[in-house]
């Protein structure tokens, strides 16, 4: 993705005087970021700017956008967080497991 974004003076005026187009340019960089994109992401990618745009879409306005955004962003990434310690106590179990116990003369 080598898109360049104007300034944000720019964005303000186009939030201002023309909104459709500032959205036409949102979408412009949103597609090229995805197909700009590995080909084993893009399909993931796309499936989460569609959740993104079913946020924003329901939403009353854009604070409340970027809040659901934002939990959905935090729900995402608890649920990592809860695969890794699962993950890493799995694996402290198996080495437990697995571990021999050897005797020492006393």
């Amino acid at each position: 993705m080598n898109q360049v974004l104007p300034s944000f003076e720019a964005l303000l005026k186009l939030a201002k005087q023309d909104p459709e187009a500032l959205e036409r340019l949102r979408q412009e960089h949103v597609n090229s970021a995805i197909e700009s994109a590995p080909e084993a992401y893009r399909q993931r990618l796309a499936g989460l700017q569609f959740q993104i745009d079913g946020v924003r879409r329901t939403t009353n306005n854009p604070m409340a956008s970027c809040i659901g955004i934002s939990k959905m962003m935090h729900e995402s990434l608890n649920t990592l967080k809860s695969f890794i310690d699962d993950s890493e106590r799995s694996a402290d179990l198996t080495q437990m497991e697995a571990a021999t116990v050897l005797a020492f003369p006393s």
